[in-house]
């Protein structure tokens, strides 16, 4: 069963108020019945990265939407946690939430692909398929042609505390720098949802979206991969043709998808597209 187009009128925004469980720290939600789904989600974010893709996945599998050490309601950690460490809290409490399942299917965006990859190694043959939707751990975004604003560099401007609209008016445009390329998508949901996740930031994740691992992850994996990045993708330097080429060379299989005209937040800038994609690749698996 395709999943069904999306409008602004059909998006179940109820999601969002779905009660969380709590393992070893880690909150997460579970939707829909079926092999489990783990859904990593990006930087500065939390679960919400993926709320327009929840209802469609949870047709097909146990969608398990986790927030990552230091984000949303999981447990804060320290803002500078090492790299094998933050993997480590990951892995050791998605493995008790799948529990005995037989097959698990593995899921990130942005920096949760690069933990994706992590886990998809870790957990080895369990692994039914991995997809990364603009995918991080490629090494550091060296000439990055702009700069994203932050409260703390707005209150020196200002000489004083931001307000909640400057703040809001701020995020809207790191959103544009950064996550959603067509100015239409860009709505007040997406700000909302960025500012709320933003101020529940408790990690930095640039100490694993800047790592150079993916690949050498990728390398290891016998199942199916997925790559997905949206053809405008700000995020992606080291450049989206050198990160294809890279994985191709360790998992000659490895199924490439670039969605036209989208930028790199493509779950909520093209979910229909993302959606499809996902679940064709994952019921193949």
């Amino acid at each position: 069963m395709d999943p069904q187009p999306l409008s602004e009128t059909q998006i179940d925004r109820s999601y969002t108020e779905t009660t969380f469980q709590k393992t070893e720290g880690v909150a997460w939600r579970c939707f829909g019945a079926g092999e489990p789904m783990i859904l990593l989600h990006g930087g500065a974010g939390s679960w919400l990265h993926w709320i327009k893709n929840i209802d469609a996945l949870s047709q097909h599998f146990q969608v398990i939407a986790i927030d990552q050490p230091g984000y949303g309601d999981s447990d804060t950690v320290d803002w500078n946690l090492g790299i094998e460490e933050y993997l480590d809290l990951v892995h050791s409490a998605v493995d008790v939430i799948v529990g005995d399942a037989k097959w698990i299917h593995i899921a990130g965006f942005s920096f949760g692909g690069f933990i994706a990859a992590d886990l998809a190694r870790r957990f080895d043959h369990r692994c039914a398929a991995l997809s990364m939707t603009g995918g991080a751990g490629y090494g550091r975004p060296e000439g990055r042609g702009f700069t994203l604003d932050s409260r703390r560099r707005m209150a020196e401007r200002l000489g004083r505390d931001p307000t909640s609209d400057e703040i809001w008016a701020m995020q809207k445009e790191n959103l544009g720098k950064l996550m959603i390329w067509d100015e239409a998508k860009l709505d007040d949901w997406a700000v909302d949802m960025q500012v709320l996740n933003v101020a529940r930031t408790r990690f930095d994740s640039r100490t694993l979206s800047w790592t150079d691992g993916t690949v050498d992850r990728v390398a290891e994996l016998g199942c199916p991969v997925m790559v997905v990045y949206g053809e405008h993708d700000a995020a992606a330097i080291p450049p989206i043709p050198d990160r294809i080429a890279r994985i191709k060379t360790v998992h000659p299989d490895a199924r490439i998808e670039i969605i036209p005209d989208c930028g790199h937040w493509a779950m909520y800038e093209a979910p229909d597209v993302v959606n499809k994609l996902m679940i064709d690749f994952h019921k193949a698996a």
